[in-house]
């Protein structure tokens, strides 16, 4: 004998879309409970006389954690806090000794006067970042290599900092994937309040370069903001150490640092 289908009316099957749509149709039968929103997160601001300099990275491995070391290196009593989880850490072997982890989850190092700060666990992403400890260095270098666009559309005192600081500096690699990405991270920031850094430059980076430079490139170019940060094999290889930076790449941070004038904040 055949089976009849039975005959659904339309309205019965909208009230089954609603139904299934409020979460009435699910395994455990419940009607799906709102999501909570978000709370507000920590705030972090420098001490008073605090000088700030924040390092992003326009593209993955630009070498934002050897500019920020350089920078703080050349700046004398400073330090640099490496804002990622503990896996992607640049600085992990750039300690000459180690100073301990702090009860919030800060690994300390120095490194002659650098006090380095860098994550001992796991941090989901930038809106879970602890914020950086108290500090009497007069100093501190943001070592950030977050996806610009996602930093600053974000929420925490990390994103920000980000929309807050002026200047910024911003690395990336003297490539056309470098240079776009740069380009980007320009319109993002604000041409007015960017600094970028060539990081792993060649001799004769200008002639190659620059005509591969976008307009707000070109501009940072024009307007003597834009660094180029020599290439060094062992460095490129090894990547941070505890050896002394190269001393071409200490020169280059000390033009980088004597262009970011005035307070920082």
């Amino acid at each position: 004998m055949t089976a009849l289908t039975p005959v659904v009316s339309v309205e019965e099957l909208r009230r089954a879309y609603l139904a299934l749509a409020a979460g009435e149709f699910t395994t455990s039968r419940r009607r799906a409970r709102p999501t909570a929103a978000p709370g507000p997160l920590p705030a972090w601001h420098p001490a008073p006389g605090e000088r700030l300099i924040m390092v992003l990275g326009a593209l993955p491995a630009a070498g934002t954690s050897t500019v920020a070391l350089a920078l703080a290196t050349v700046a004398g009593d400073s330090r640099v806090v490496e804002c990622c989880t503990v896996a992607a850490s640049g600085l992990a072997g750039a300690s000459q000794a180690e100073l301990g982890v702090t009860a919030d989850g800060w690994a300390q190092g120095r490194r002659e006067r650098v006090l380095i700060e860098r994550r001992a666990d796991r941090v989901q992403g930038a809106e879970e970042m602890p914020v950086p400890t108290s500090t009497a260095k007069p100093v501190t270098v943001l070592d950030c290599a977050c996806e610009v666009d996602l930093l600053l559309a974000g929420r925490g005192w990390l994103a920000e900092t980000a929309r807050a600081t002026n200047p910024v500096v911003v690395t990336t690699r003297p490539t056309l994937p470098g240079l776009r990405r740069l380009e980007s991270a320009i319109h993002l920031l604000g041409v007015d309040r960017v600094h970028a850094v060539l990081g792993g430059a060649t001799r004769h980076w200008t002639r190659t370069v620059t005509p591969l430079l976008g307009p707000a490139g070109r501009q940072l170019l024009t307007a003597g903001r834009l660094t180029a940060m020599p290439f060094d094999a062992a460095l490129s290889l090894h990547g941070v150490t505890t050896n002394e930076l190269p001393a071409p790449v200490l020169s280059a941070a000390a033009t980088l640092l004597s262009r970011l004038e005035g307070p920082l904040s």
